[in-house]
């Protein structure tokens, strides 16, 4: 059997990183996880009704995701300054394409939407955007490995 099949799933992703580099990446993607539990937990508490409301309460409930989405950002901006060359080449060249897919399907699809489609939100544009980021972590690994 192949070699690279029998390691685990972590080490083929990330083998070659440097432990400053996983340990930047690790706490990126603990603030990310943070951002989805406190987006997920604000919208069921605001579609809920009752333990939000509109007043003050509801501002920071509705508030929390920007927050904390800040410090997922904030982490993530602090792997990339410190990522060595190689993953820094990866995970811009995954950006762009992510961001460069998602920026002409969001446009391109309100025409589509103007001819009978059906209407799209900004969550199909960010999923959209999410999994051509990864397909693009897959072609640097792919190219780099």
């Amino acid at each position: 059997m192949n070699e690279e099949i029998k390691r685990p799933l972590l080490a083929r992703l990330c083998g070659d990183m440097t432990e400053s580099d996983r340990r930047n990446l690790n706490r990126a993607n603990i603030w990310l996880a943070l951002w989805l539990v406190s987006f997920a937990g604000s919208t069921f508490l605001i579609k809920g009704g009752g333990a939000a409301g509109s007043g003050p309460a509801g501002w920071i409930v509705a508030a929390m995701p920007i927050a904390v989405g800040l410090g997922a950002m904030l982490a993530y901006g602090r792997y990339l300054r410190q990522a060595d060359e190689l993953q820094r080449r990866i995970q811009l060249q995954a950006l762009a394409l992510g961001f460069g897919v998602a920026f002409f399907f969001g446009f391109g699809y309100r025409l589509l939407e103007k001819v009978g489609a059906p209407v799209a939100d900004i969550s199909d544009v960010s999923i959209v955007m999410t999994f051509f980021y990864f397909v693009g972590l897959w072609i640097g690994r792919k190219r780099y490995a």
